[in-house]
This record gives structure tokens, sequence and C-alpha cells, in this order.
């Protein structure tokens, strides 16, 4: 057996201690939301005590964090369904398309994603003001659309010029029209691009809360604003608010779960395989 040198110790090391980092704080959260008060409380972390349930229950039928729940599932549900459907026609249209700057285009979009999202809030809050929309779910789908749109054109371009162009053209021989080129050639290998993209457009809305704080009133909170009402001005209902955030993990954990296996594949392997 070769001897361990100074660089894979010290990669092992740094592998720890980002698990450590990344995964303590998760476990902290989880344990406390079956914590009662008094536990959470004690001077030294307990890590055996008899769980609970009630911090669930009061954040499900106390704390209106069932509606919370609903309002995140349909504001990041329809906002991420309408980006891949627009970000991947667009993206399919500025790279296969003789379209008049297209890589002007293309930059604005990326640029557009480069503008502090700070700096975003107050015109599109007036906008969707001005239209009626504050208040409702429709506010944060459009806000979350348009800032997660730039970051999807960008993403599907980059997987869709990966795509042999011999193969759209090979379809275009045999009769195909350019729609059907994109579902029965592209649209299969950059299937992989779409799962990421989804599940980053799918994560930002379901975490985002500068925007949804702005544009809902309490029948419209997202989880997000919803956790972040918990916290008081004198005092944070710790419990509570772990559960909150331990339920609020579970959805995104299970996309991920099911699309992880899109994600790995190559861009072009199902060309060569085909």
């Amino acid at each position: 057996m070769r001897k361990p040198t100074v660089g894979s110790v010290a990669k092992w090391v740094a592998l720890v201690l980002f698990c450590v980092w990344t995964i303590v704080p998760i476990a902290l959260v989880v344990l406390n939301s079956f914590k009662k008060a008094k536990d959470i409380f004690t001077t030294t972390p307990t890590l055996f005590f008899t769980p609970t349930l009630d911090n669930y229950v009061n954040a499900f039928t106390k704390a209106n964090f069932g509606l919370f729940y609903l309002n995140s599932i349909v504001v990041a549900l329809v906002s991420t369904v309408i980006v891949i459907v627009v970000g991947t026609f667009a993206a399919y249209a500025l790279t296969n398309f003789r379209l008049p700057f297209a890589n002007a285009i293309a930059g604005g979009f990326l640029l557009g994603k480069l503008v502090p999202v700070i700096s975003i809030l107050l015109p599109l809050f007036v906008m969707i003001n001005a239209i009626g929309l504050r208040g409702t779910l429709a506010g944060p789908i459009i806000a979350h659309a348009a800032l997660n749109l730039p970051f999807v054109i960008w993403l599907m371009m980059g997987f869709i010029r990966d795509v042999p162009r011999e193969l759209a053209q090979a379809a275009m021989i045999d009769g195909c029209t350019r729609m059907q080129i994109f579902w029965k050639v592209i649209f299969p290998i950059i299937l992989p691009g779409v799962a990421a993209a989804f599940v980053l457009s799918m994560q930002y809305s379901w975490n985002e809360l500068l925007f949804s704080l702005q544009l809902t009133t309490l029948d419209t909170y997202t989880l997000p604003v919803g956790i972040a009402s918990f916290v008081g001005a004198i005092s944070v209902d710790w419990g509570l608010s772990s559960a909150a955030a331990t339920a609020t993990m579970v959805p995104l954990i299970i996309v991920g779960f099911f699309v992880q296996k899109h994600i790995a594949q190559g861009t072009t392997g199902g060309a060569v395989k085909g």
C-alpha cells in the first residue's frame, strides 16, 4: 500500500472539514425541531432526549405554515415551469436560428443576471403594484421568473451548442421540421441541462425572501417569509423555526434525488449511444 502523502492527507482533512461545516448546522436544526424548549436551551447541547412532534403540530396548526407551504409550492412550480419553457425555446432560437444580433441578445441576458438583485426590487415592485398584482401569488411568480430567466437561457444555450449539428442536419434531411428536430433530437440530449435548470430555478424560488417579502401579504406569504415571521423583536421560537426549516428542506431533497441521474449524464452521451 502506498504511504499517504501530505497532499492526500490535506485533501481528506479539507473534505472532512467541509462535510462538518455543511452537515452539522443542518443536523442541529433537525434535532432542535424534535426537542422541547427546555432541551434546546440547555447549556451543553443534548444529543439524547425524548423527541416530540409538538413543534411540527404547532407549525401546521397554529402558525399557518400549511398555507405558506402551499403558496411556496404554487409559486416555485409555476415560475420554474415558465422559466424552463421560455428559457429553453429562447436558447434554441438564439443558437439555431439566424437571428440578427443573437450574440448581443444573449450577452444582454447574461448582463441582466449580473445586475445586483436589490437594484431590481424597486422598479419591479412599482410595476407589479401598478398592475394590481401585489399581495397575490402572481407577483412573486413574475418576479422569480424574471430573475431566473436570464440564467436559464444562458445555461441552456451552452447545452444546446454542445449538441452535434450533424444530428439536426440528418433529421432535416429525413424531413423533420425545426420543432420535430427539437423534440425528437435535441431535447433528449439536453435533458440533463433541463433537469439542472429545473432544480436551480426551483431552489432559488423556494428559498427567495427579498422579493417575496415585499410582494406578498399574510395570505400569500411563502415559506421564507413565513419562517421569518417566527422571529420576534425580543425572542425567537427556535423549536417552531427549526420544524419549519426542516419541513422546508424536504421537497428540494426529494426533487434532487429524482433528477440526480439526469444531472450526472453527459450532454451528448445519448447521441453517441443512439
